[in-house]
């Protein structure tokens, strides 16, 4: 058998790499100002119940066409986690945002499980983790997600990183998924944000991207949803139904509390 010379080796080796995720290190991303657990543990949500005092129902929409066609998205409390279930025929969104913000660096994660629906096209399916920039109207304010996305169209799902910076959309990486049950997360340290992701039985986390981005004051929320942007029009025959789970800040240097 013919050996791989070491360049072949190091080509492959950064090949697999940029198609799986780079597992990283999570030492290099260690907050060193951070509230002690005591004092972090109230805002951590296992999703016995809603948490009215942590959190706001989302249903932001993004464009005047949508709004003649939409209903927020089914949500319960069932067998501790938190059940999101789109509407039929029409737009349909759901999801929770923090009512508190984070100051300084930070480090939150969420579980999160979805089928992908297969033969379904005049919609989208998104489940989405972010953190945005608080105080500014939604769109004009930096943001940083983590995406698990099925457009319309398209015969395989993926999981990608973007942000949005002065309006301008930044794509971080991606690559394909089937389904994903899982966790995703968002670390802040200085002025870059990294977004990471395990699924469920990895130890090691995966590194979909650092972008650079404000070091102001952040909220964040996660959603699932069935029309992206750009989507004027849709059918929706079939409703998408994610769960959530075991949300945690593992650090965080400041909490805001003003609207709680």
């Amino acid at each position: 058998m013919r050996k791989m010379k070491p360049l072949h080796i190091v080509i492959l080796a950064a090949f697999l790499l940029s198609f799986l995720g780079c597992v990283t290190d999570t030492a290099s991303l260690k907050i060193e100002k951070s509230l002690p657990q005591n004092k972090l543990t109230y805002y951590n949500d296992s999703f016995d119940k809603l948490r009215t005092d942590l959190w706001e129902k989302a249903g932001y929409i993004y464009k005047k066409a949508q709004e003649a066609n939409f209903k927020l998205a089914k949500m319960r409390i069932e067998d501790g986690k938190l059940w999101v279930q789109t509407e039929t025929g029409c737009f349909s969104k759901g999801g929770l945002g923090s009512k508190y913000g984070l100051r300084g660096d930070f480090d939150i994660q969420v579980d999160c499980q979805i089928d992908f629906l297969e033969g379904v096209y005049n919609m989208d399916q998104l489940l989405t983790l972010l953190v945005i920039e608080r105080g500014k109207p939604i769109g004009t304010g930096d943001t940083v997600f983590l995406r698990l996305s099925k457009d319309g169209g398209s015969d395989s799902g993926e999981i990608l990183s973007a942000s949005l910076n002065s309006g301008r959309y930044h794509p971080g990486n991606s690559h394909d998924i089937n389904n994903f049950d899982g966790s995703l997360r968002i670390v802040r340290i200085g002025s870059k944000i990294t977004t990471l992701y395990r699924t469920k039985g990895d130890k090691g986390w995966k590194d979909l991207g650092t972008f650079w981005s404000t070091s102001n004051d952040l909220e964040f929320g996660f959603l699932l949803l069935n029309f992206t942007i750009n989507r004027t029009s849709i059918t929706a025959k079939a409703p998408i139904t994610a769960t959530f789970d075991n949300f945690k800040i593992n650090a965080a240097e400041e909490i805001i509390e003003g609207d709680i």
